[in-house]
């Protein structure tokens, strides 16, 4: 919702900007601009992709709404309270497993651990998922960064083309006023050009980018969940080494009254 938000506050300076010029929004309208950037661009992308590739370039443009990675927060409760259950019974992670709204990836950590791999094999399976996942997620980010070099060069094109007009009709005998307004519908192909790499394609490749970082991130943190469950270590220790991943002010305490009566136990204990 938020990357809508912003795509209608450049649609409004961009109308506000053209409001305090006195503007009319119709005056920024030209078909043979329109044609040579986006048609120049999506001919582009053709060229640089090959065929099996073209699905993921149209996929590129829609993947920005794609829901965002869920919280670390919430993520670090998922796997202490997982962890917490699986200490007393198996069935804990069988559920787990069963569970639909589970993330995928942790899901499959899960259905690893059941398969009864050990620790090394875990580790190194789940480790090779994570970067290759990692890799797929970062096709489209690099698709439409790829893109966006396109387009400003596309705009000089149709300036030029628009240039050649210009001189035409001076070599014709056209008026001041005249010359003037094709110069202007001339450099709408650069106004175009820029406006479709730098209000588009490269906040959209770089929010692609930061998805597939978080997503990363998050990863990360479940792997290290995963191999914990897998050692059965205690959830103090799983819920302590996950709040690593967070700021130190939204660090979870789901079990502090645990971890206060075993502390007072191995003081009783040392006493």
């Amino acid at each position: 919702m938020s990357h809508l938000f912003g795509f209608l506050i450049a649609i409004a300076l961009l109308r506000g900007s053209m409001l305090i010029l006195g503007m009319d929004i119709n005056f920024y309208y030209d078909h043979v601009a329109l044609l040579v950037v986006f048609g120049g661009t999506l001919t582009a992308g053709i060229i640089t992709y090959p065929v099996r590739d073209l699905g993921k370039m149209i996929q590129a443009f829609f993947r920005i709404a794609k829901k965002t990675p869920e919280e670390m927060e919430l993520m670090v409760t998922q796997i202490v309270t997982l962890a917490q259950a699986a200490q007393t019974s198996r069935s804990a992670l069988v559920e787990a497993a069963q569970d639909k709204k589970l993330n995928l990836y942790l899901k499959d950590g899960i259905e690893l651990i059941l398969s009864g791999f050990s620790k090394e094999d875990l580790e190194e399976v789940m480790t090779e998922r994570l970067f290759r996942d990692r890799e797929r997620e970062e096709v489209y980010g690099s698709i439409l960064r790829t893109l966006s070099k396109y387009p400003p060069a596309f705009g000089l094109i149709g300036t030029v083309l628009g240039l050649v007009s210009v001189m035409k009709t001076v070599a014709e005998g056209a008026s001041a006023s005249e010359i003037g307004l094709h110069m202007a519908l001339a450099l709408v192909a650069t106004f175009y050009g820029l406006i479709l790499a730098n209000f588009i394609l490269v906040p959209m490749s770089e929010n692609l980018y930061n998805k597939s970082a978080q997503s990363m991130n998050q990863r990360e943190l479940m792997l290290d969940g995963l191999l914990m469950i897998q050692q059965q270590r205690s959830p103090i220790l799983v819920q302590e080494k996950l709040n690593s991943f967070l700021p130190p002010l939204k660090r979870k305490d789901l079990i502090g009254a645990s971890l206060s009566d075993q502390f007072q136990r191995d003081m009783g204990a040392v006493g």
